[in-house]
């Protein structure tokens, strides 16, 4: 009895052994240190980062906005009208700040109704209401922002099976839609191209100009994000780690590398040789991609370390994370 428990046991460490993905980076801090942790009353939905401040979508608590250079709180809102009878937020799950131009798009996914409420952030301890954008707002997944070339600010997100964009210049001149046959996340851009994340389907490619669907592309898991570097698209697989595929010929992409990883990734970001990855219990992963086709693994910060984590983003060879426990910034060695 005592030989044939001891074959069961082997047997049952065999099959968990052999279940395991070959691929798969061990949990390593690696070149990743925690410098700093922005402290959050509700869950860090969102971040936008400018050269100077950090803004964060804290769900139920509002936004909050802080320095970067000293890390003080500069003012944190539970409401866009502060006045005797404030409208409070409901869930704060997006922000996107245009520092040129002083604005601040703050996303209220159950506002009633759900919208994007536009601020003047020229005094950041006190930012003036402006507009709220109501329409095509439900749902929304990513939020962008930036100065446009027409002057004013270019705002562009996802919803639903939806990419709208709109520009906004002293007043909200309205939006436009281009519409897909299933839902759409992330996405990126560049001057001719819009790249997007189409779950199940793949990731698209679509012509700025008119909304044209010119390509999908079957991926190895469900695409949630999609960022552009050069003539490469580098595509988060939620249940496969990403993907790297050369978008030269737009009509054709190819898969260049496909890289495993412990987790599911939600979403990514690049800066430089610098692409990181955000887990939710898995937390960051970080790969040197100064071969953009031979991803290195330099570094992982999971949840036990950092919490839950919603959104990662790269600005000056920083890491932001934003997690259930704040914001932490994560210096890359």
């Amino acid at each position: 009895m005592k030989y044939k428990g001891i074959t069961l046991l082997s047997i049952i460490l065999l099959i968990i052994v052999s279940c395991a993905k070959p691929n798969e980076p061990a949990s390593i801090e690696g070149s990743l240190t925690i410098e700093h942790v922005y402290s959050t009353i509700g869950y860090a939905r969102d971040i936008s980062i400018t050269s100077s401040n950090l803004y964060i979508a804290e769900d139920q608590a509002g936004y909050s906005i802080y320095d970067l250079s000293s890390k003080e709180l500069i003012s944190r809102h539970t409401s866009f009208i502060m006045e005797i009878d404030p409208i409070m937020f409901e869930n704060v799950r997006a922000v996107s700040a245009d520092e040129e131009n002083e604005l601040l798009f703050v996303y209220d996914r159950y506002g009633s109704p759900a919208s994007i409420s536009v601020f003047d952030m020229t005094d950041k301890i006190d930012p003036e209401f402006i507009f709220q954008i109501s329409g095509n707002t439900s749902g929304i997944i990513q939020l962008r922002s930036g100065p446009s070339t027409l002057g004013g600010t270019d705002l562009t997100w996802t919803n639903g099976s939806t990419y709208n964009f709109g520009r906004f210049d002293e007043l909200w001149l309205g939006s436009n839609a281009f519409g897909f046959q299933n839902s759409v996340g992330g996405f990126d851009l560049n001057e001719a191209h819009i790249f997007l994340a189409a779950e199940q389907l793949g990731f698209h490619i679509v012509d700025r100009s008119n909304g044209d669907l010119l390509s999908t592309t079957d991926t190895e898991a469900e695409a949630l994000d999609v960022k552009i570097v050069d003539s490469h698209a580098i595509v988060a697989l939620r249940q496969g780690g990403f993907a790297v595929y050369n978008v030269s010929n737009i009509s054709d992409p190819v898969l260049e590398r496909y890289v495993e990883t412990n987790d599911f990734i939600y979403n990514i970001d690049i800066e430089g040789n610098n692409l990181v990855l955000g887990s939710h219990s898995g937390g960051v992963y970080h790969y040197d991609i100064t071969d953009i086709t031979n991803p290195v693994l330099t570094g992982n910060l999971n949840s036990d370390i950092i919490g839950y984590t919603f959104k990662v983003k790269i600005k000056n060879n920083k890491i932001y994370a934003s997690t259930r426990h704040g914001v932490y910034e994560i210096k890359i060695d």
